[in-house]
């Protein structure tokens, strides 16, 4: 296996730069998922990870080698992509031994290696069948054998459930993190889904416009976010305007009929007095001591509701309710249980206030 390190890499298409990595390192053996939106660099990060896109400036290393010189045949690595790229005149056999026959291996190693791979991903029946007569998640797991046969060094899965329905994607989730883990191949994983991520990883790369916000583990992601992207890619959080008034040896806070002590140091670096507040659907409680806010309409989905309530004029967030939400029109009392700051111009983390504000 690999550890691989990305140091000071930049990729310019024309006069924009798509890709502008400080500094990732992925550990041996580790699954690092690279999550962002449509466009953010998720898939040229691999690329450039596989040797498929030339960089402008930097270096990509394996176990310390510079990867610059070294072809993409060489360097180890295995993809798996989102569309099926099984051999349609080559049936389940074929496509998963295709790569040890361009090695020109024996015969009879091969169908070894395809049997026990078959056997490790539970495809063995369907050796004989054709790309075409297999659904999706069964591909996905062809794919996955045919990469996994080389026995790489580094294993690169660019969204491979994407085109799943939400069923199958759940389960596939599931198999595709028992196989990473069974192997113990270095693995960096592209999505767009935050609960694929969060689920999958054991650290995400937060990626936009080609930088990396934040590199964590899902727990950290989720309740220490760094910036107010990363706060509002990971989780359902809602944002609130509010005033930020000095009062030593700490702050207040102020929003709606929300008064709020803040003791954050940090917030003694801000100017104009104006902070932005992230709160999450299940951060904000009801509390029949707590502040009256009026609610909008909500829905229901099964295991629990989520309420729009105006936390301050105009300023409209979710609540997580146990049952339906209230009606609309409803006032109900509630308390804020945790609290995050960040900075109204540069989005950076301020703080975190938590056990009972409001």
């Amino acid at each position: 296996m690999a550890v691989i390190t990305l140091n000071d890499v930049k990729v310019v298409k024309g006069s924009t730069v798509v890709l502008d990595i400080d500094h990732l390192e992925i550990a041996d053996g580790e699954l690092l998922v690279v999550l962002g939106p449509s466009g953010a660099g998720k898939s040229m990060l691999l690329r450039v990870i596989a040797g498929l896109e030339e960089i402008d400036s930097g270096s990509v290393l394996f176990d310390g080698v510079d990867m610059g010189p070294v072809a993409t045949p060489d360097r180890g690595v295995a993809m798996v992509f989102q569309d099926s790229t099984l051999y349609p005149f080559m049936d389940v056999r074929g496509n998963v031994g295709f790569p040890l026959s361009l090695r020109k291996l024996p015969r009879e190693q091969i169908a070894a290696r395809v049997e026990a791979e078959a056997r490790v991903l539970e495809i063995e029946h369907l050796l004989a069948r054709q790309p075409g007569e297999l659904g999706a998640g069964h591909q996905q797991l062809v794919q996955a054998a045919r990469a996994l046969v080389r026995v790489p060094d580094v294993f690169l899965m660019d969204e491979p459930l994407a085109r799943l329905d939400a069923h199958l994607r759940v389960q596939m989730r599931q198999e595709f993190r028992l196989l990473q883990q069974g192997y113990g191949v270095t693995t960096a994983f592209v999505t767009n889904d935050q609960d694929e991520a969060m689920v999958l990883a054991d650290r995400v790369a937060v990626i936009d416009r080609g930088v990396i916000r934040q590199v964590a583990p899902p727990h950290e992601l989720y309740h220490r976010p760094a910036t107010r992207f990363v706060a509002a890619f990971i989780g359902a959080m809602g944002f609130v305007r509010a005033e930020l008034v000095k009062d030593p040896p700490g702050h207040w806070v102020r929003f709606g009929e929300y008064r709020i002590r803040a003791w954050a140091p940090s917030l003694d670096q801000v100017t104009g007095g104006r902070v932005e507040i992230g709160i999450r659907p299940d951060d904000i409680v009801a509390d029949p001591a707590g502040v009256a806010v009026p609610t909008g309409q909500g829905y229901f989905v099964g295991s629990h509701g989520m309420a729009k309530v105006e936390v301050a004029p105009g300023q409209w967030i979710e609540m997580k309710t146990p049952g339906p939400p209230p009606s609309a029109g409803v006032e109900i009392r509630t308390r804020l249980r945790r609290l995050h700051l960040f900075d109204t111009e540069t989005g950076e983390a301020l703080g975190l206030i938590e056990d009972g504000a409001g």
